[in-house]
């Protein structure tokens, strides 16, 4: 954009400091943003934003709480306060300004926060609590963090350490196979080793369902409320159960009025956004919607590769670095997925005492159905990147060292290390007879700035996009 300012922004400087410049100027503000960043993304971090006001060249935005300041600082900062000083042609910046007021608004009547020292519930009680049984393998420490869900897990990491205290809910959605079942887990496992007082629950929304209906055929709602309202944290599973469930949406509403009025913590998982359960109560979608909404999604290649190596230590597979990479780029999706594949490859190699090869992997998940196509090549790579920077491909060969044209030949050579199975002498040789340290450089630098530099991030994952078809 330069130094024209877009269409509506000519005004003199002193009248963008009037508030209906302010809100114009957002507005402008979210539609760059919106073309930059995933819908998710946009949704999660800059809807529930405000504009406060535009004073001495900053932009102040509210944000709802501390948490979210500091994320938008580390992630959004240099994005936003770019595309500020674009539309406007004027040196400036985004403040971002904890205002609570931007929080959900809660019921009418005043949330109960009841004494501490009356709160506690002993897990051994007999208050008719549900003191669940969680699966201790699944925790914070074995679950690997990436791009993909870093923002899910810091959230729940959040409300396992101050319970009821920050986000509540906590509403988590995402894909099948991302993590939220294991998530769930994690903070219950933590809060019940860091307070061993509270009282936990763990439940399916079809198993809510089924007590529900179990309570209702013998005459004993009664039960069934103290089972579900006497503890200090209920961790409620795929929650879209509940569409078109009238009766148990009319249980469940009520049940989630007690505990949040009597600042118990509600942890949530779905597979969709509140807003978009059609056959949902209005009045359940917003309750849904008063804390905090974090997002999973797919793993990215190195992720992948992460999760493979640790859920490989833990069966006790020897899985070379190599071949786990070469697995997260062969297979889409989710983490089941990934577990399939060492399932096949643990009962295989436990049967004949092969050593695990990248030729020996290609042969026995070729044989699963989620397999993505033919495998890319280091020339694929060569044309779509030299395509994408309008340079010739010989050039990313060749021994030429200006900015531009060492920017597009780390790419590429990024993109052959976690897109193909070349080793890095090999990547190398195809890039101009390189040395593998050269390589092992040029890696490094584009994965450091892949996580620094959303620009870098979004140019990798468009190449990829375009890559995989």
């Amino acid at each position: 954009m330069g130094e024209v300012k877009p269409a509506g922004l000519q005004s003199d400087w002193a009248l963008l400091e009037q508030e209906g410049d302010v809100d114009y100027i957002w507005e402008k503000v979210q539609q760059v943003i919106r073309e930059c960043v995933d819908t998710t993304k946009f949704t999660t971090w800059f809807e529930p934003l405000k504009p406060l006001a535009f004073s001495e060249g900053t932009l102040q935005v509210a944000v709802p709480n501390k948490f979210v300041r500091s994320w938008l600082m580390e992630h959004y900062h240099t994005l936003v306060s770019e595309t500020l000083q674009e539309l406007l042609g004027v040196a400036c910046q985004v403040a971002f300004i904890v205002d609570d007021r931007t929080e959900p608004p809660a019921e009418s009547h005043p949330v109960v926060s009841p004494d501490p020292l009356h709160h506690t519930v002993a897990v051994n009680g007999n208050n008719g609590a549900v003191s669940s049984a969680f699966n201790p393998r699944f925790t914070f420490d074995t679950f690997v963090v990436g791009s993909s869900n870093e923002f899910a897990h810091a959230a729940c990491m959040a409300v396992a350490r101050h319970p009821a205290r920050t986000y509540n809910p906590l509403f988590v959605y995402g894909d099948v196979g991302l993590g939220k079942t294991h998530l769930l887990h994690a903070v219950a496992n933590y809060i019940l080793q860091h307070q061993p007082h509270m009282v936990a629950c763990y439940v399916s929304s079809e198993k809510f369902l089924n007590d529900l209906v179990g309570a209702l055929s013998h005459d004993k709602m009664d039960d069934f409320r103290n089972r579900y309202r006497k503890n200090d944290l209920i961790l409620v599973d795929d929650v879209q159960f509940l569409i078109g469930k009238e009766r148990t949406q009319e249980e469940f509403f009520h049940t989630f009025n007690v505990l949040h009025n009597d600042n118990k913590q509600i942890v949530l998982t779905s597979d969709k956004l509140p807003k978009d359960m059609v056959g949902l109560e209005k009045r359940l979608r917003s309750r849904f919607e008063w804390g905090l909404i974090a997002d999973l999604q797919a793993p990215d290649t190195e992720t992948k590769a992460a999760i493979l190596k640790k859920k490989a230590d833990y069966m006790q597979i020897a899985l070379p670095d190599d071949v786990a990479w070469f697995i997260a780029r062969r297979l889409r999706g989710d983490v089941r997925k990934l577990e399939g594949a060492l399932n096949v490859i643990e009962a295989y190699t436990s049967m004949t005492a092969q050593d695990i090869t990248i030729g020996l992997v290609q042969t026995l998940i070729g044989e699963l159905s989620e397999v993505e196509e033919k495998p890319i090549s280091i020339s694929d790579i060569e044309r779509v990147v030299s395509d994408h920077y309008k340079l010739k491909a010989a050039v990313l060969r060749s021994k030429k060292r200006n900015k531009e044209i060492a920017h597009a030949r780390h790419i590429a050579m990024y993109l052959a290390r976690t897109l193909t199975s070349a080793s890095l002498p090999q990547i190398g040789k195809d890039f101009g007879d390189r040395d593998h340290t050269s390589v092992l450089h040029a890696c490094n630098k584009i994965k450091s700035l892949v996580e620094d530099d959303w620009r870098v991030k979004e140019e990798v994952e468009q190449l990829t996009r375009a890559l995989q078809g």
